[in-house]
């Protein structure tokens, strides 16, 4: 499954499928009742547009279903 990434450093959209997910803390209840995942993502490759190694948390992310 491809992710949608935006590159912080030049706010370029991209796609990647090789990530993994790092510091899950798996589904937690914010203070309205609302559940999220506490987890975050990291991409394994380098940005291809700033060269560096990024890390998202997952509300940070576009849901890649969405039109």
């Amino acid at each position: 499954m491809e992710l949608i990434f935006v590159c912080p450093e030049t706010d370029e959209i991209f796609k990647s499928a090789n990530f993994c997910i790092a510091d899950n803390q798996g589904i937690q209840t914010d203070e309205n009742g609302h559940k999220f995942l506490d987890a975050k993502v990291k991409l394994h490759d380098r940005c291809p547009f700033c060269g560096k190694h990024h890390e998202y948390h997952v509300n940070e992310l576009s849901c890649p279903f969405a039109g």
